[in-house]
């Protein structure tokens, strides 16, 4: 769908205005203006992978921008010779500050994020666009992880609604957005004094901004390795005090809050025990007791306890092992 005959004049004009409109109600908007952004520091083992994805594109974006983030390898030269826009940054500031630098820079209204590491599948975009509304402010997909063994599971988006009530505790949306860059910039971007769940805080802010829509099939493919931000418990745990007290108990008084406030560290710290027994890691155990000791009650996520039980029988195994 073309743009071109859309002007601001009256008349005619303001009729054709009023005629596209309706349109993207009905039919989304195949037409949207896109920036990719793709935060990077020594990305050089995955980013011909990734910006390949994105250069495959059914629907192509106008551009493509790799925020190097102080890397110490050739990752900036690889991305300009791969025909992306690069932003270098003077120092390294992690994820959210690569981020806030590629959308500042950005010319367009819809930002897709797309991490350095991960792979997009060539209709994402288009069917992405295909969800958009005027009263929309984001659109996820699905997800795959996958790792050098190949796929290890699937993960249909969940449905917004659902999503919504999660966030109060737990983020249920991978990093899969098209997103408005003006939502994004509206409180000042990504919180920049955070190394973790960034897109948690994010995503709450954002729902006061407009709707939320998913694209049930996984389009993403998320790399698992060992140097990726997702396996570190510890890093998420320490990101979660940052945010718990401001973004996440925005609101909430007395009993409310107090509550709130160990249900969510609980489910935190039971996910951090997760991470901890994928990437093999000591504290597996430690994660989930404390997880019990936020919150002991069995009517919330009581999923937690037969995951403890597991960990005290792999706590076990390895004592065994050592001896």
């Amino acid at each position: 769908m073309s743009h071109s005959k859309v002007t601001k004049n009256g008349g005619d004009d303001a009729f054709q205005s009023d005629v596209l409109r309706s349109e993207i109600s009905s039919k989304g908007d195949l037409g949207m203006k896109i920036s990719v952004v793709i935060p990077a520091y020594n990305a050089t083992p995955f980013l011909a992978r990734c910006l390949k994805s994105v250069f495959a594109q059914t629907l192509k974006p106008e551009e493509v921008i790799v925020v190097d983030d102080k890397s110490t390898d050739n990752t900036a030269a690889m991305a300009e010779a791969l025909g992306a826009k690069v932003v270098r940054r003077e120092i390294n500031g992690g994820l959210s500050a690569a981020r806030n630098s590629g959308i500042q820079n950005a010319s367009n209204e819809w930002i897709a994020l797309l991490d350095a590491d991960d792979v997009w599948l060539p209709e994402k975009l288009e069917r992405q666009a295909d969800c958009a509304r005027p009263e929309v402010v984001l659109i996820y997909t699905g997800i795959k992880y996958f790792d050098d063994n190949g796929i290890r599971s699937v993960v249909p988006a969940v449905d917004p609604a659902t999503a919504m009530k999660m966030l109060r505790y737990h983020n249920p949306i991978p990093c899969t957005y098209l997103v408005r860059r003006e939502a994004l910039q509206h409180d000042g971007g990504y919180r920049e004094d955070i190394r973790a769940c960034e897109d948690w805080e994010m995503l709450v802010r954002l729902q006061r901004h407009g709707k939320f829509v998913a694209v049930t099939d996984p389009l993403v493919d998320i790399y698992l390795h060992p140097g990726s931000l997702s396996a570190n418990p510890g890093r998420m745990i320490k990101a979660l005090d940052q945010i718990i007290d401001t973004t996440l108990l925005d609101g909430q008084q007395g009993f409310d809050r107090w509550a709130w406030r160990r249900r969510i560290r609980a489910d935190q710290l039971w996910r951090a025990g997760l991470i901890a027994r994928e990437n093999r890691l000591k504290d597996e155990l430690r994660y989930m007791v404390e997880s019990l000791r936020e919150w002991p009650s069995p009517f919330w996520e009581p999923k937690r306890f037969a995951t403890w039980a597991v960990s005290a029988v792999n706590r076990f195994r390895r004592r065994e092992d050592v001896e």
